[in-house]
């Protein structure tokens, strides 16, 4: 795919979420499609390798939840917890470079692939945590201190609760993305990590398949606001939240 031909397909999805992607900033996308393409031929970071399905599936969903994080241009801080090759969290910060960003993740691999996005790419303020997501969450340094939260996973909401809000200030919000399929009860869960659900966007994105297939992709977002400090009996021990769901 030709780069205008990136840009405008990029700039077309982000628009409908009321984001402009300026040349400069396509400029970084563009690095980071071709780094992930470079990268994932040695080690395994997404399934999706063409340029059409990178844009759509993995940028412009990135960029879908740009809305509900507000910044006022001041610095706030996003952790994205199990970033992996970097969703949502570097696309976030392309977008909002005024973000304080800390992407974690358990896998060195990962991270040094990161390493090198964030410095291929110019960013700044960018902290990156090898740590599994519930010693995170335990962690002095980060626990009940950060305004926003994103997960961008497989993993049944209940999981991901435990495991994205502790790092969370009181009155900091998580976002989850997630598939078009409800996810059931999980009001039990959000009561014991002092959580309430503030609303639930449905939406669904243009994208292309590897092979040039073109669809539309449900997508259902969850904003939780943090209410008073994280409980300290969450999150439990490593593997605990994903065994024995809330």
């Amino acid at each position: 795919m030709e780069p205008s031909e990136g840009y405008k397909l990029l700039a077309e999805g982000a628009a409908r979420f009321g984001v402009t992607v300026t040349e400069e900033q396509w400029s970084r996308f563009y690095d980071y499609m071709r780094l992930l393409q470079d990268y994932n031929n040695r080690v395994n970071l997404t399934a999706i390798k063409e340029d059409p399905a990178i844009i759509t599936k993995h940028f412009v969903d990135c960029l879908s939840i740009v809305p509900f994080i507000q910044t006022g241009g001041k610095t706030k801080t996003l952790c994205d917890i199990g970033t992996g090759a970097g969703f949502p969290g570097i696309p976030l910060k392309i977008a909002k470079p005024e973000l304080r960003l800390i992407l974690v993740d358990s896998l060195n691999k990962r991270l040094l692939f990161l390493e090198e996005v964030v410095r291929k790419l110019g960013l700044e303020n960018v902290e990156l945590v090898h740590m599994r997501a519930e010693d995170f969450g335990r962690d002095p340094r980060f626990r009940d201190s950060i305004d926003y939260s994103t997960a961008r996973a497989v993993a049944p909401m209940n999981t991901l609760l435990e495991l994205s809000t502790p790092p969370l200030k009181p009155g900091g919000t998580f976002i989850a993305m997630k598939g078009g399929r409800d996810e059931g009860s999980f009001e039990s869960a959000a009561s014991k990590l002092a959580l309430t659900l503030d609303r639930t966007e449905r939406f669904s994105i243009h994208v292309f398949d590897d092979d040039g297939t073109e669809s539309a992709a449900e997508r259902i977002v969850y904003i939780f606001k943090k209410l008073k400090p994280t409980p300290k009996a969450f999150p439990r021990k490593a593997g605990t939240p994903s065994k024995e769901p809330l």
